[in-house]
């Protein structure tokens, strides 16, 4: 054995340590509690410096003091007080006199090197090998280490005993591994001990190098071993402990480790009050949301009555997801305020209107097209009359708005007169209670309001482009900053009802099939999913989104080259156009398209140009693009640019460019990993969806703030002009064939002049001839509705009889003689309810006549022929007067020369007509017919050729081709008369008026009026509105 060292002095006694600890609160009241500790500690050691216990007072905050001793065969003893801890150390010494002799324990050795020996005593010492002192340094370094395990093992200990005695309030993984510490660490000291004690021995006697002791205490300061970092996991938990146990001592429940349930909890409370705080280790990060929330809920504990049930809920336990801390309200059961403190903070600075309980109305509620938002002064009589206040309901929470068309308050409870309503204001200055106007100031503030907290955009593109979708994904992108942030929400923000498809593949097996799932958004009975080829939006509809203080109405809208056929486009166009006359402005028009159109495809210019055909020139302005699912060519219009540019060229005389301020590139790729987010569907390469959020979301802010800078689009200017588009579309026909009638006339009138002025003919035949019989048809009501077809092929006009060339209807195909169906509107041509009849047989074509159903109708009465003869009225006059041969020849040569006259006349105002109305469409459409249409509805015909020769159904194919003959003859009259040389073009009064002067000619005019087609007549666009309010966290659910 090798010597390096002679013990030269022992110093015995005892060690002996107080530990004292005091609880420091989550208050404002901490910093005081902190120095009361200090004076506290200081106080104690005061008197224990100069031997006096009378110098300790009565503690001021309650202390844990343990002591521990080497007189002590325990860990160490807890003590009461600080008089207990002084009286314990006072009985140390006496102890000591009964330990080793009354030597106590080794305290302090002193140690001399052997070397040292030869100097001192001056004697021959053989020291084996040289010895080497590492540096003092790394000794005062180790010193620090092992001071390090002492404190953070008391600390442990301490901890441990804590968490045993609330190990209800913690998960018991903690517990556990608080325990496993408590071992780890004395098993660490005592290796840290062992390896020390080794290697210093190896530096001394130089078997190692000094580096061995700097890796030693690295490895135990700085890795898994150190002791501070087995010691961290006392942290964290303390404060989370502190308030469950003094929140429970005030007779609150826990919610939590303990294994209860919150909605049992409730339910076995019956019809209470409850006010439930919701945390997690997270939240408590929030140390403003943190205090705010638990400061409100510990004064909620002091005040609530015996009927009030409070709950602290620590949702790790159950691993419910929150995003902050939060305290809610509950009413028998149900959840009515989801944050009681942030609905504080966000009421703060809110006005409210309210009315009577009884006042409100709530059931079949529909708010009026036309409404604002109520931006008025308070009514309170020190309230500043120049401020003027949006106001909220205080049972909602949402905006209050006024209907124009009925004098009602809307809100999302129901509505009210607006004069039931009273006010209070935000101001410190208005006082406790509401204050009413007077009813007739009211009213007239109300009317004068404006409507700028709306923004109306109408959505437009062909069948397929995604509207759907891209609503829904707009909405979503308008309500959530992130992608994160949507997750979060526990719904899925829905307006429009859509659907797609998703596949799975386990790409780690070669051989596994890929798995098609089906995400759902949403259902409605009016809506299809659109994924099976139909189109999805069936009519136009109204989405009015409330945002904030923001509404914006999006309107949806049947798509253009609808997959029903073309016939369906202009029932589609009129709906949209009916929806439109219910507003007074559009802020924007928004016309979506695909990026990867890459040429100009005939369905492509067909749609295209049939929307811009039907918007006014006034309109180009607020025009903007939209482009759909553009992640993959780079957030850019990709292929499409290029065609669109081509076509837009055309129209550039109206200020239609394709450039920055009117382009924008969505991606709704983001909306629908939501969507299968929330379907519990987890797709890949979520990053990639967190940047087409971000991107989506600038560009819908982007296209909202573009719109608010356009002058809004005059809808009257786009209906009228469609009004009377659908007027000269209707009368094109008409006009052709009574031209030719016309003509038809002129010459039978010729030949029977000549007949008339043959002086052979005698007055017997003079009179055989001015009278005629005709066939007059008569109305005979029936006494249940029946089903007839309104096609060409199955309707045929004739002259009523009456001899004011009057021409109706008479229907060739009973297809259902007697019907029973009362949903269907009388006389109204392809109403929705024909779909149900009889004549269809569930399918989409007649069986009696092969039309579509939506040429059809139902009427009440049946027409019959009766014999009558029809007498010239002039003739009978002069035969009843006795008139001569040759004066009856007279007259009725000069009958003959005036109506030859007339109806050469009548011709030359429907050709005037035909020019005036080419030139009005030339100057006000963006383009006056869609010169498409011939080419689209060739294809669609080629296509049903196809479909025929395979052994289909032949009624589609000659749709197609009357609508085309039907299209050549508008576009015939048009080009016609486009360039046709008149003095003034006419506005939409003007060929109103015009249209008058042709229903009025004397020959002609009710015949034309007659055969002009009838179109279905749209619902009230009322109806349509489908409000949606993106809730805030703070709205009452």
């Amino acid at each position: 054995m090798e010597v390096t060292h002679v013990v030269t002095e022992i110093e015995w006694g005892a060690q002996t340590v107080l530990s004292l600890k005091h609880r420091r609160p989550n208050t404002d009241e901490a910093s005081a509690a902190e120095e009361s500790f200090r004076a506290e500690v200081e106080g104690l050691k005061s008197a224990i410096e100069i031997g006096s216990p009378g110098a300790l007072g009565q503690p001021k905050v309650p202390l844990d003091i343990t002591a521990y001793s080497d007189i002590l065969n325990e860990d160490g003893i807890v003590l009461n007080d600080v008089q207990e801890a002084y009286s314990f150390l006072d009985l140390v010494p006496l102890q000591i006199k009964h330990d080793n002799g009354g030597k106590g324990r080794p305290v302090v050795y002193t140690l001399l090197s052997v070397e040292m020996l030869k100097y001192l005593l001056q004697i021959n010492v053989t020291v084996n090998g040289t010895l080497s002192q590492p540096s003092p340094e790394y000794l005062n370094k180790f010193r620090e280490l092992f001071d390090q395990f002492i404190s953070s093992q008391s600390k442990l200990n301490d901890y441990q005993s804590y968490v045993n005695k609330y190990k209800t309030y913690l998960p018991q993984h903690h517990v556990d591994q608080v325990n496993k510490s408590v071992t780890n660490l004395t098993s660490l000291e005592l290796q840290l001990k062992t390896e020390y004690a080794r290697i210093l021995q190896d530096v001394r006697r130089g078997a190692t190098d000094a580096t061995s002791l700097y890796q030693l205490l690295q490895r135990y300061s700085t890795d898994d071993f150190s002791p501070k970092k087995i010691a961290s996991i006392s942290h964290g938990f303390q404060d989370k402990v502190a308030l469950i146990g003094t929140a429970v001592a005030k007779g609150a429940t826990y919610i939590g480790y303990n294994g209860r349930n919150l909605r049992s909890e409730l339910s076995r409370r019956g019809a209470c009050d409850a006010y439930v705080l919701f945390f997690n280790d997270a939240t408590m990060q929030d140390t403003q949301a943190w205090r705010a929330n638990q400061n409100l809920f510990l004064d909620m504990l002091k005040q609530h009555g015996n009927g009030t049930f409070l709950a602290i809920v620590d949702c790790d336990a159950s691993g419910t997801r929150i995003d902050k801390t939060h305290l809610s309200f509950y009413q028998n059961g149900q959840e009515l305020a989801n944050d009681i403190v942030g609905q504080q903070q966000y009421l703060a600075d809110k006005s409210f209107a309210r009315c009577a309980e009884n006042t409100l109305e709530t059931k079949d509620v529909k708010k009026p097209v036309r409404r604002r938002w109520i931006k008025i002064a308070c009514p309170g009589p020190n309230c500043n009359k120049n401020e003027i206040c949006e106001w909220i309901c205080p049972r909602c929470l949402a905006n209050v708005e006024f209907g124009y068309s009925d004098q009602f308050v809307y809100c999302d409870c129901g509505r009210s007169l607006a004069t039931n309503f009273d006010f209070k204001c935000k101001s410190e200055h208005h006082g406790p209670g509401f204050v009413k106007y007077d009813n007739d100031e009211l009213l007239g503030l109300l009317r004068s309001l404006e409507q700028d907290n709306y923004i109306n955009i109408l959505i437009l593109g062909e069948t397929g482009v995604g509207k759907s979708t891209f609503i829904n994904a707009f909405v979503n992108y308008l309500s959530f900053e992130t992608l994160d942030d949507a997750k979060a929400e526990d719904d899925l923000n829905w307006v429009i009802p859509c659907s797609f498809s998703t596949q799975k593949m386990d790409r780690s097996n070669p051989n596994s099939k890929i798995e098609q799932i089906n995400i759902q958004v949403g259902s409605r009975k009016d809506e299809r999913d659109g994924s099976k080829g139909a189109s999805a939006t069936q009519e136009t509809a109204v989405y009015p989104v409330t945002i904030g203080s923001q509404t914006i109405r999006l309107i949806d809208t049947p798509g253009i080259g609808d997959t029903r056929g073309v016939q369906f486009d202009k029932t589609n166009m009129a709906d949209i156009l009916s929806t439109l006359s219910s507003y007074d402005d559009l802020h924007g028009i928004l016309i979506l398209l695909k990026s990867n159109n890459a040429r100009l495809t005939v369905t492509f210019n067909f749609c295209m140009k049939e929307l811009l055909t039907h918007l006014h020139r006034s309109a180009a302005t607020n025009m903007a693009f939209g482009f759909t699912n553009t992640r993959i060519s780079g957030y850019t219009p990709g292929d499409t640019f290029g065609p669109l540019s081509t076509l837009l060229q055309d129209h550039s005389d109206v200020g239609l460019t394709l450039d920055t301020a009117s382009t924008y590139c969505f991606d709704s790729e983001s909306f629908r990993y939501l969507a299968a987010f929330k379907n519990g569907v987890i797709m890949d390469n979520e990053q990639d969806f967190q940047r087409s959020w971000k991107h989506s979301r600038d560009e819908a802010l982007r296209l909202l703030n573009h719109f608010r800078t356009k002058k809004p689009h005059n809808v009257k200017s786009t209906v009228s002009l469609n009004g009377t588009r659908q007027l000269i579309a209707e009368l094109t026909k008409p006009m052709a064939e009574i031209s030719q009638t016309i003509r038809t006339n002129i010459a039978l009138s010729e030949d029977e002049l000549q007949m008339l002025k043959d002086t052979r003919l005698t007055g017997d035949n003079l009179r055989k001839r001015l009278k005629v019989p005709k066939l007059l048809l008569e109305s005979k009501p029936l006494d249940k509705p029946r089903t007839v077809c309104r096609d060409e092929d199955c309707v045929e006009y004739k002259d009523d009889g009456s001899g004011s060339g009057t021409l109706i209807p008479v229907y060739l195909s009973h297809c259902h003689p007697i019907c029973y169906l009362d949903s269907v509107q009388i006389d109204t041509v392809g109403h929705a309810g024909l779909i149900d009849c009889a004549a269809f047989g569930g399918s989409d074509t007649c069986t009696r006549c092969s039309h579509h159903w939506s040429v059809h109708l139902h009427v009440l009465y049946e027409l019959e022929e009766k014999n009558t003869i029809v007498t010239d009225t002039e003739v009978e006059r002069q035969l009843l007067a006795n008139a001569g041969d040759v004066t009856l020849r007279q007259t009725a040569v000069k009958a003959r020369e005036e109506r030859i006259q007339e109806y050469k006349d009548e011709h030359a105002k429907i050709q005037e007509a035909a020019a005036h109305f080419g030139l009005f469409l030339k100057k006000h459409s963006i383009t006056p017919y869609n010169d498409a249409t011939i080419a689209y509805l060739e294809m669609l015909i080629q296509d049903e050729k196809g479909k025929v020769d395979a052994g289909g159904s032949t009624t589609k194919l000659i749709n197609l081709q009357q609508d085309l003959k039907t299209h050549k003859e508008l576009v015939q009259v048009l080009t016609a008369n486009m360039n046709a040389k008149t003095a003034k073009v006419l506005d939409e009064a003007g060929v109103e008026k015009k249209v008058r002067e042709l229903y009025n000619l004397k020959h002609f005019g009710e015949n034309l009026k007659a055969v002009k087609q009838t179109v279905a007549t749209a619902h009230e666009a009322t109806y349509r509105e489908r409000p949606y309010r993106v809730k805030s966290r703070y709205h009452v659910v």
